[in-house]
Parts: C-alpha cells; structure tokens; sequence
C-alpha cells in the first residue's frame, strides 16, 4: 500500500481515502472532512462504507499512511472512507467531484 494524495488504496478488499486525503483533494481546512463525515455516520455501516483503525492498533498500516502523509500526525483515530462514504459526504455537504 502506497496511499497518495489523491489515489484510493486497497483496504480489506475497498478502495478507501483517508480524511485527509479527502480534505486535500478538495482544498479545505483541516477537519472538514471529518465535521461532514460526523453528519453522515448514521447513514453508513461500519466495516461496509467507512472502517474505523485505532492508533494503537493495527500498527502495519498505520506506519504506511503516516509514512505516505495520509493521515494528519496528531491524529488518535484514523477512519478510510469507501467510494460510497465519500459520495455520499460530497452529496451533503457539496463537496466537488475529485
């Protein structure tokens, strides 16, 4: 896995963005993402649409994001978010098609 700005990568067998990622392809302030995505968790399924990694847990893939500038350093819990999390973010909060 070698996760850049703009490209999905493989997780459990969907392609996922992290939230930053997600704020950088859309040139927004760090946190927008995840304010949108908080607004749509309740529509989505965890381990279908979004998957939730804990910093002290699941240290491989952790290691590859903070080491590919994926993920913000100061961050304790890091969710990737499906094609279909995504869509449905940029339907809520108007977020460009990247």
């Amino acid at each position: 896995m070698n996760p850049c700005i703009s490209t999905p990568f493989s997780y459990r067998g969907c392609d996922v963005l992290t939230l930053r990622q997600i704020d950088r392809m859309n040139d927004t302030v760090k946190g927008t993402a995840f304010r949108v995505f908080k607004r749509v968790r309740g529509e989505l399924v965890e381990g279908q649409d979004y998957f939730v990694l804990d910093a002290h847990g699941d240290e491989p893939i952790l290691a590859a994001l903070h080491a590919g500038d994926a993920v913000y350093a100061s961050s304790q819990v890091i969710v990737l978010l499906t094609q279909t999390a995504y869509a449905r973010m940029r339907a809520t909060a108007n977020l460009p098609r990247s």
